[in-house]
């Protein structure tokens, strides 16, 4: 008796993951895991930023350049864990294959951005933020690094 397509295809062993971590459970779960880390981290955030306002605490309202910095590491904080949570989904259902290399700058990227702002308007001058700002155009090249890699490896079918 033979077997048919769909008999012989559910005899196969699913395929070991490759070593770089293309396309794993493990690595889609790590990435969606700190996504919705960051989701409620930049949440909660946002929360205390309405809370220094509802409270109209001087050292908020009356500094511009820490208000600024301050709301630009809540949005981008939360956009960019949004999009973590993309990556995370595309790896999950595996439809992209993505390096490890590439799926580590982008998580370190969403780290850097807004940590960047954050710090940056923590201690600053009058008109400037502190050195720390640098972190930002870092972790947005990586991140734009990811964005590139993403898009790249969405015309190629996963293996």
């Amino acid at each position: 008796m033979s077997k048919t397509k769909l008999e012989e295809n559910a005899a196969i062993e699913p395929a070991e993951p490759a070593e770089d971590g293309r396309g794993t459970d493990e690595t889609a779960r790590r990435v969606a895991q700190q996504a919705w880390i960051s989701l409620a981290f930049w949440f909660a955030f946002g929360l205390f930023l309405e809370g220094l306002i509802g409270f109209r605490s001087p050292a908020y309202l009356q500094d511009p350049v820490r208000r600024e910095l301050f709301r630009l590491a809540h949005t981008h904080g939360t956009v960019l864990g949004l999009f973590l949570l993309i990556v995370g989904l595309y790896l999950r259902k595996n439809l992209v294959a993505l390096p490890k290399l590439v799926v580590r700058a982008v998580q370190l990227g969403v780290v850097l951005m807004p940590l960047g702002f954050l710090l940056g308007g923590v201690k600053h001058t009058e008109t400037d933020p502190n050195a720390l700002v640098f972190l930002v155009p870092v972790g947005g090249l990586l991140i734009i690094f990811g964005i590139v890699a993403l898009a790249l490896a969405s015309f190629k079918k996963p293996d």
